[in-house]
């Protein structure tokens, strides 16, 4: 899964002000598909999950998956200038979500995760 790919996912739901887990459940994919893109688990998502992740996301897929680099117009100049790190916010997004629901030992595997994605960086 490319690092870009996770990057705009991560702008797009910043931008958007939508949690991970809406984003996954109004594309018609299962409630943790973001989820599973940003902290690694998931295996490279299909076309028809890009395209609908892209639809809810309001770009292109060819936007998320770094074909094109024009930013969907509806991005305001702040927001993409003040996040450098998407992934690292979607994250701690993630860690929030499970530890109020309870799972601790989820939210520690994630957060193990980001700090391995950043130590290769």
């Amino acid at each position: 899964m490319t690092q870009i790919l996770k990057q705009r996912i991560g702008e797009r739901v910043g931008a958007l002000k939508i949690s991970w887990r809406q984003a996954s459940m109004d594309a018609g994919l299962g409630a943790g598909f973001i989820q599973d893109i940003i902290t690694g688990r998931g295996q490279a998502p299909a076309e028809q999950a890009i395209t609908s992740l892209a639809a809810v996301l309001k770009c292109s897929p060819a936007y998320l998956m770094g074909e094109r680099d024009e930013a969907p117009h509806n991005i305001p100049q702040t927001i993409l200038g003040t996040v450098q790190r998407p992934d690292v916010v979607m994250t701690l997004k993630i860690v929030d979500e499970l530890l109020t629901s309870g799972h601790v030992d989820a939210a520690h595997l994630a957060v193990k995760r980001v700090l391995k994605e950043i130590q290769v960086q």
